[in-house]
């Protein structure tokens, strides 16, 4: 029944939604029938205006189910790094500032704290992922990393960095992007600060969209750097909304909103609903690490989540990732690294899983 409603998955192993998560029928049947009102109705005047505020808490109220959180704790955003950078240009900083990170982390996160660098003189320090613990010191404003490592599925120990940033006084900034819809994540409970995450990717959203949830007690300390009409408390110049909702980023077009918020009610919907599609997601990944492990000249990187990264003795990452595409197996290649990264969800199947393996047979043989 999933698959069925995920038409994109036939005639290939779709095992890139790291990158973009397959589109789900009901998504794209909202995307089309907003389209075709739009087309045949005014996108002026109250109903219009009452209809894309109704679609803006359908995305808003999908998005807080899914990351554990009330809906007035999250802005929309068009993506995780925007996510980031309305933290990391809302706040004060000073020449001098500390913010530790990991060596790992994906441009998205790493650019905006190079903007800090640059424009306030913030000192970034990238240790290894295993080390942010020891990196933390008195110095330290913030930790800045992924819940989940683009590059190998690496689970980092939210709690743990929350606890010790907290008691040197800094915040804890969470890239979710792996994260959010591979696996089940209880924001408030992981001791955050600030969480950003991608709507496209394992939430099988449209392409730009996303969210950050705000801490309530962290809103205040936050300006809104793209503040407008949307921000406002009843459209008044000086006086912000309460919550998180001051930060959303603007005008979201409603094609994106309401794909998004259809394709978290799809798989809310389900038998079992997302707890059933993390379980299933689960199970995915393990037959997945399981089968990639015995396979001659793979070896697997430790992890364990929807997110394998593997190496094939003796080939670069890149020529096998493209490789793999070419035979219909969407993977991709991590720069800089030596992994490939297949992303397992509860849409993949054994012949997906088999499909690679044949792939990656023809590959070395």
């Amino acid at each position: 029944m999933i698959r069925d409603q995920l038409p994109s998955l036939a005639g290939c192993a779709y095992l890139n939604a790291g990158t973009n998560g397959p589109l789900p029928a009901a998504a794209a049947e909202a995307a089309r029938d907003l389209i075709e009102h739009d087309l045949r109705h005014p996108r002026i005047g109250r109903p219009s205006f009452e209809r894309y505020f109704e679609v803006r808490g359908r995305a808003r109220d999908g998005l807080a189910a899914v990351v554990g959180a009330p809906p007035e704790e999250i802005a929309l955003t068009s993506s995780t790094t925007q996510g980031i950078g309305l933290v990391t240009a809302g706040l004060p900083w000073q020449a001098g500032d500390e913010v530790v990170t990991t060596r790992e982390e994906h441009p998205g996160l790493l650019s905006p704290l190079n903007v800090l660098e640059q424009r306030f003189g913030v000192v970034v320090r990238a240790v290894e992922a295993g080390e942010v613990l020891d990196a933390i010191g008195p110095k330290t404003r913030m930790v800045a990393v992924s819940h989940v490592l683009w590059t190998t599925g690496r689970v980092l120990d939210l709690p743990a960095l929350a606890d010790a940033v907290h008691a040197v006084g800094g915040t804890l900034l969470v890239d979710g992007a792996q994260s959010i819809g591979n696996i089940p994540v209880d924001i408030p409970a992981n001791g955050a600060d600030y969480y950003a995450f991608s709507g496209q990717k394992w939430l099988m959203g449209a392409q730009g969209s996303g969210g950050l949830w705000v801490h309530p007690d962290r809103v205040d300390e936050m300006w809104p750097v793209l503040s407008g009409y949307l921000a406002l408390d009843q459209g008044q110049i000086g006086t912000f909304k309460p919550g998180a909702q001051r930060f959303d980023a603007g005008t979201i077009d409603g094609v994106t909103l309401v794909t998004l918020a259809a394709s978290l009610e799809w798989v809310a919907g389900l038998p079992g609903g997302r707890a059933a599609w993390y379980a299933k997601a689960a199970e995915n990944a393990a037959r997945a690490r399981e089968l990639l492990s015995a396979a001659p000249g793979v070896t697997v990187a430790p992890g364990e989540t929807g997110l394998l990264a593997f190496e094939v003795e003796g080939y670069g990452c890149e020529p096998v990732a493209l490789a793999l595409n070419e035979r219909n197996v969407l993977v991709r290649f991590i720069p800089h690294t030596p992994y490939i990264r297949a992303s397992v969800g509860a849409w993949t199947d054994e012949s997906d899983l088999q499909a690679l393996l044949d792939a990656l047979s023809s590959l070395t043989a």
